[in-house]
């Protein structure tokens, strides 16, 4: 089953096409890698697809189920971790996707991240590799048939990088999330999606 559907997307930003004439779809349970050269238009579209940016020509149209059951409709971790809350600790971080979230929930994430014994900490005692770990719990909790990922692994060591690709990708298959990842690593799109498509 179709999830998200784009139809001949354009965008631009004054007399600068990023992009055009731009299909897509993805599907139920499906990982979609985005690769090309940095500036081409991956972030954009992936904040397009996730409502950031509503500003572009063509359609853009979801399943009804995207939006059945959650407090979030599209979890995103980015490349950066600057989405934390600097005074909030890593597992109020986490919480905040979901108003009805339970602790064990929290704390599943936490484990499945290897972030669990850091829970009480604050984003200031993190090092950029733990930060996008919270980033990408928080991502885990929200229960989205979506999720947009934009170079989420990009900081973290081939250990935990491994660790995690292997998470997302099993996430996306039982649970049936589309996802969208934006990355540069060609072994990792290879690793990790259904699908790679080259802007």
């Amino acid at each position: 089953m179709t999830l998200i559907k784009v139809e001949n997307l354009t965008k631009s930003y004054g007399t600068e096409t990023l992009l055009k004439d731009f299909s897509l779809e993805i599907g139920e349970g499906e990982i979609v890698a985005v690769m090309g050269p940095s500036g081409i238009g991956k972030s954009t579209l992936l904040n397009i697809i996730g409502g950031l940016d509503q500003e572009f020509e063509g359609s853009l149209t979801y399943a009804p189920q995207v939006f059945e059951g959650i407090d979030v409709p599209f979890p995103f971790v980015f490349q950066e971790s600057h989405s934390l809350l600097s005074w909030k600790t890593v597992e109020d971080n986490v919480r905040i996707a979901g108003k009805h979230l339970a602790p064990e929930e929290i704390d599943e994430a936490l484990q499945a991240v290897g972030l669990y014994e850091h829970r009480k900490k604050k984003p200031r005692e993190l090092s950029g590799g733990m930060k996008q770990r919270v980033s990408l719990a928080r991502a885990l909790v929200c229960k989205s048939r979506v999720m947009l990922l934009d170079e989420p692994f990009a900081s973290l060591d081939s250990e935990m990088r491994s660790k995690l690709q292997e998470l997302v990708k099993n996430l996306s298959k039982t649970k049936g999330i589309a996802m969208l990842l934006v990355t540069h690593e060609r072994s990792e799109a290879e690793a990790m999606a259904d699908r790679i498509i080259i802007i």
